[in-house]
């Protein structure tokens, strides 16, 4: 269904990534205000969910802020996602409706922030509700030796009504990561500390 091979894309190529992006958001929002609900339609459309969402998870890097225009690209696309995954909770067809039920994630997430370059400050967090990568577990040495000066950890629990999207469970996250995508609320945060660079192993 995409026109755009998000595969064969990187960061230079903003406005192909927007373009890609904002496809597959469209043709979920199509499929949601279309009536017609068939285990073949829900693949095709997954095949452009899986393109942008492997695309996430593997050309988007901690400590690196997002362009502003490909940020709302994204932002569009997992609030169309959202959207579908809750649809899909109500269908018929049990094997759609139990996907949901997996690609749903309500629980405890775990966050990073800093910088992939040297930095002297502290990234603080942004209370919104734009979409952004949380995992399923605590510590994560990866992104602790990716990150310069002070690292900000948070914690957070996604509860009823919310839920956050399971990239993990969908097959798209790193192999460590555990990924949930997921707002940072305010409410939602249990604790935020500091990790100084100087003690990380």
């Amino acid at each position: 269904m995409l026109s755009v091979n998000m595969g064969s894309l990187w960061g230079d190529d903003i406005e192909q990534i927007i373009k890609g992006i904002s496809e597959a958001a469209v043709n979920i929002k199509k499929f949601i205000e279309s009536d017609e609900e068939t285990v073949e339609l829900y693949c095709d459309l997954f095949g452009d969910i899986e393109a942008v969402c492997l695309f996430w998870t593997g050309n988007t890097y901690v400590g690196s802020r997002k362009d502003e225009k490909l940020e709302n690209a994204f932002q569009d696309f997992f609030q169309a996602f959202m959207k579908l995954l809750l649809l899909m909770k109500k269908s018929e067809i049990d094997v759609v409706k139990n996907g949901a039920s997996e690609f749903l994630y309500r629980g405890d997430a775990y966050r990073y922030l800093g910088k992939n370059k040297p930095f002297n400050g502290t990234v603080k967090p942004e209370y919104n509700n734009i979409y952004v990568s949380w995992s399923k577990e605590p510590k994560n040495h990866y992104f602790e030796s990716k990150l310069y000066g002070t690292m900000t950890w948070m914690s957070c629990t996604i509860p009823e009504p919310l839920y956050g999207i399971d990239i993990d469970a969908l097959g798209y996250s790193r192999a460590d990561e555990k990924e949930v995508v997921f707002p940072t609320i305010k409410e939602c945060i249990n604790e935020i500390k500091f990790i100084w660079e100087e003690s990380n192993e």
